[in-house]
């Protein structure tokens, strides 16, 4: 990382978890947070209003939230994920951990958004992806 980007980051913390969504978690039972994760996104044949990927992968920073209720996700200061876990979406997701390392999500965003087709899948990467992934499967049942 170029020292501009690591002066940016320590200065302005992009990848942080926002303080109004820690305040929530922590009041519905916060688990587990990671903030200033690697997160790579894939897209495959995904097609949406305004997109069309055939194969897309993108990588961002960003954080992570698991409460007793729920999951939210931030790349950068933009919310990309917000899970019930009690909702029937959730069951359509599945998790899984890869070397203890990376915890992944794939699904359909058609569950989420009729108007979308294809698949994607999201990849935290740090060193909690097997706790996160044992919580989240306790969770979920």
């Amino acid at each position: 990382m170029s020292t501009f980007r690591q002066k940016f980051a320590a200065v302005f913390r992009p990848s942080d978890l926002p303080a109004k969504t820690r305040t929530f978690m922590e009041n519905e039972g916060l688990v587990l947070a990671a903030e200033r994760l690697r997160i790579t996104v894939a897209y495959h044949r995904l097609k949406a209003p305004g997109r069309n990927f055939r194969h897309k992968r993108e990588t961002v920073w960003g954080s992570l939230a698991i409460s007793e209720k729920r999951m939210v996700g931030y790349a950068f200061k933009k919310r990309i994920i917000h899970l019930p876990f009690d909702e029937p979406q959730a069951k359509s997701i599945i998790f899984s951990c890869v070397n203890s390392k990376v915890l992944v999500m794939a699904f359909d965003p058609a569950v989420f958004n009729p108007k979308q087709s294809g698949s994607m899948e999201i990849r935290y990467h740090f060193s909690r992806a097997l706790e996160a992934y044992k919580i989240i499967m306790d969770l979920t049942g």
